[in-house]
This record gives C-alpha cells, sequence and structure tokens, in this order.
C-alpha cells in the first residue's frame, strides 16, 4: 500500500493562507485532498492521508527549533510550494534555507512563485532549479494586453491632493464603462471620502443620479436588498454610509469593515451591482477580485512613528505596486492601469513596473539573523566560524553577496563576505553577554539549520 504524502505551501503572510483557504477548499476535497494551516509540530507531522499543509515562514521556524534528529522531519513530504517570493523576507529566507538543508536528501519536489523580477537567476540557483525548469517572465510578457499610464501631481499629499485626483479617476472609470474598476487609496479612512468625491464626479460628468450603477439595475429596488446583505449598512465617516454607497454602484474593502458586509461587497462586485470598488492600501493583497481599470490613488501614506511621537510619510513598496497592477485585466482590448503619483517618483516606478521588482536579501545586519545565530550557537548546532560560514552558505544573501558584491560590501570572495558576517555575528554575542541577559524570545521562531 503507497504512504500517504503531503503538500506544504509555505506563503509569507497569514493573509494568504486565508486566502488560498478560501479559494481551494472545495476543489480540493472533491480531489480526495484535505487542506489546513497547520502550526507548531503539525508542520512535521507524518501525513495521514493525502493532504495539503498551509504555513508561514514564522510558523516553519518555530516548527524547526530544537529538532536534533533532522533525518527523520518531514516524512512523507513530496512537493514544495514557495508562494510570493518577491516578498522574500529574513524569515522567509531562513526558513527556506533551513527547509531546503533538511530534505537535500529526500526526493521532494520545490516549485516557487514570484512576481516579475528583473534577474531571477540567484533565486533560482538558490532553489537549485534546472536551467530547463526555470521560467522568468517580464511584465510584458502577458496574454492580456495591459496599458500603463502615469498621471503626476505637484500637491503635497493632502486631502486637497485627493480632491484633485478625484476627476481624472472618475475619467479612468468612465473610460472602461461598463467594465468594472477598483481604486487603491493609501488608508481605509479615505474610502468613504474618496467614494463620494467619485460619485459626485460621474454625476457631473454623465448627469446620472445613478452614479456607476448599471442601468439595468432600479435603486429603488436595490437598496431594500442592500440592507438586508449588510451587517452595518449605516453611515462611514463621509456622512454615507455602505448601502448608499452601493445604490451609486460604489463598494468600500478594507480590513475595518465586518466580515460579512466585505463577503457582501465582493458579492455585489461579482454580480456587477457594484462596478467600482475603493479598496484600502492594506487590503490590496487580501482582495481576490480583480477589474478592467485599476487606478492607484496616490503612492504614499502616513504612519504612526515607533515613539508614538508623530506621523510619517511613507512610499508604496514596488511589491505594493506590482500586486494593485496585477489586479488589472484586460476588457476588450486591453486592461487599464493609472498610477498617480508625484512627479519625481514617476520614472522611478514606471522603471521597475515595466522591467520587473529587484529582489536582494534583507538577512544582512536583521535582528532575525542575529536571533536565529545565536540560538544555534547556544544549542551546539554551529560551534566554530566554518559551521557559521557553512551553514550561512544555504542563504539567498550567499549568492546575492557573490553577484552583487557592492551592495553588500563585499570586497572579497563570497566565502570571505560570509567570515566577516559570522565574526559580526559573534561579536553582538559577545555584547550581549557582557550587556546583560539576552532578550525575551531569542530562541522563537530560530529555526533548524
Amino acid at each position: 500500500m503507497e504512504k500517504p504524502g503531503y503538500v506544504l505551501v509555505i506563503t509569507p503572510r497569514h493573509s494568504i493562507v486565508i486566502e488560498w483557504m478560501s479559494d481551494l477548499r472545495g476543489m480540493l476535497t472533491v480531489m480526495g485532498f484535505s487542506i489546513s494551516s497547520v502550526t507548531g509540530s503539525r508542520t512535521l507531522a507524518p501525513a495521514r492521508d493525502k493532504e495539503i499543509r498551509l504555513t508561514t515562514p514564522v510558523h516553519l521556524l518555530t516548527a524547526l527549533s530544537g529538532e536534533k534528529d533532522l533525518a527523520q522531519l518531514f516524512p512523507g513530504l513530496e512537493l514544495v510550494i514557495l508562494e510570493n517570493l518577491e516578498l522574500l523576507d529574513p524569515y522567509y529566507e531562513l526558513a527556506v534555507s533551513s527547509l531546503r538543508r533538511v530534505i537535500q536528501t529526500q526526493p521532494t519536489r520545490v516549485v516557487g512563485f514570484s512576481a516579475s523580477l528583473n534577474d531571477a537567476t540567484d533565486l533560482a540557483s538558490w532553489l537549485d532549479v534546472t536551467p530547463s525548469a526555470f521560467h522568468a517572465f517580464r511584465p510584458s510578457d502577458r496574454d492580456q494586453s495591459l496599458k500603463v499610464v502615469a498621471h503626476t501631481f505637484a500637491i503635497p499629499h493632502s486631502a486637497a491632493l485627493f480632491k484633485a485626483m478625484a476627476r481624472p479617476a472618475s475619467a479612468a472609470i468612465l473610460s472602461v464603462r461598463p467594465g468594472p474598476a477598483i481604486i487603491f487609496v493609501p488608508s481605509r479612512t479615505q474610502c468613504a471620502s474618496v467614494a463620494l468625491d467619485l460619485i459626485v464626479n460621474c454625476t457631473l460628468e454623465t448627469g446620472a443620479e445613478t452614479g456607476y450603477l448599471p442601468p439595468d439595475v432600479s435603486p429603488e429596488f436595490l437598496q431594500p436588498q442592500i440592507i438586508r446583505r449588510l451587517r452595518d449598512p449605516g453611515p462611514d465617516g463621509a456622512g454615507a454610509g455602505l448601502a448608499d454607497f452601493v445604490s451609486k454602484g460604489v463598494g468600500i474593502f478594507h480590513r475595518g469593515l465586518h466580515a460579512q458586509d466585505r463577503a457582501a461587497i465582493l458579492e455585489l462586485y461579482a454580480e456587477g451591482v457594484v462596478r467600482v470598488l475603493v479598496v484600502a492600501r492594506e487590503a490590496c493583497r487580501a482582495l481576490p477580485v480583480r477589474a478592467a481599470a485599476v487606478v492607484v490613488m496616490g503612492t504614499q501614506y502616513f504612519t504612526v512613528q515607533d515613539d508614538g511621537a508623530g506621523r510619517q510619510l511613507r512610499n508604496y513598496t514596488l511589491e505594493e505596486l506590482a500586486h494593485m497592477q496585477g489586479r488589472a485585466v484586460r476588457h476588450g482590448d486591453m486592461g487599464h492601469f493609472h498610477l498617480f503619483c508625484q512627479a519625481e517618483d514617476k520614472d522611478t516606478y514606471l522603471r521597475f513596473l515595466e522591467g520587473g521588482l529587484p529582489l536582494e536579501s534583507r538577512l544582512l545586519g536583521s535582528d532575525q539573523l542575529r536571533r536565529w545565530y545565536r540560538h544555534h550557537r547556544d544549542r551546539g548546532h554551529i560551534r566554530n566560524k566554518q559551521e557559521g560560514v557553512q551553514a550561512l552558505s544555504w542563504t539567498f544573501l550567499a549568492r546575492r553577496a557573490a553577484s552583487n558584491p557592492t551592495y553588500y560590501d563585499n570586497k572579497g570572495t563570497r566565502d570571505d563576505c560570509l567570515s566577516r558576517i559570522v565574526d559580526e555575528l559573534e561579536e553582538s554575542i559577545i555584547n550581549q553577554v557582557q550587556g546583560g541577559p539576552s532578550p525575551v524570545g531569542t530562541t522563537a521562531a530560530a529555526g533548524q539549520l
């Protein structure tokens, strides 16, 4: 009798795990697979049936922490799927490095997926992917044509900026009518005000009192239907509520909404009642739908400083913008992606959106690397400098230090760079010992390498 095996899917964020669970559960059940989100020792448990396990890098490292008999780990693991590798952070890199070493003698396949990168050869080499199994695509290599347009603004990040953006955003939406549109805004607090501005501009430009609502849908019939489906249809900060927006063909999507309301808005979007979906930046990766036109209204947002003393203006990451761009699909001849940004940022954003994202290791100098290294020194997994260099040789950092030496301040060979890093890690351990006890959580999510 054939032994049961399982597939391990590693995603950088728990929200992606939830999305996978929602999208695949029904289909996999029909195919005879079970699917589950796993943490702790369950990640390493022997398979009892055909199953797919979803986990995050932090949970995988926690499961591997403290294991002694590496040969007995992951019995029955047949396939590893690495999702969203463009989001490779220190936890993700350490988790994959640890896992690759553990399964190096097993007949386990590894498959990785990423957004378009400007150079993915080192990533493929790190995952030990053969040239025949490596496929890299530029953002322009798509079967669905996409028109990318950048609109620049000289107004600083403020309420006046979004007022100025409302009219061209409404024009972009109407240009693909009746195709749906997604509007990304910096924060959930701006969703309602932007939705209201879009409705006002639509009314001024088209003369239609029903906003973006399809002509075959009656607002009078729709209103009681909406109220029954929404948990909180009342006012939402701008003097209007979800029900009022939906009655004009506009929906709002962010994590501050009740789960029932988010689900109802997505259902109305799928049914064609909601034609414009206003989405907060923070929810861009959790959004499971696409549109004929995507408009990114601004590429900056405020965040509270670490000391709580004030707010700091930050730029969207390239990964966030690439994910937003990926929500645009063809409608008629092509899809449309409109980027509203400051004039000085236009060339940088377009260069990477058209040529692919850069990917470098974030491990060097990170707290995660220091905690991981000290954990293994304390447990005797790394006993000397040579073993430290050997452990680091499994990382993506080791690949990039040789390919891009200037970025990593590498003035010699790859091993020279890794040796210097080990010296710095040893020095940090000495300083911690002299300064007092190690920080709480030193061994948390340290992983086994």
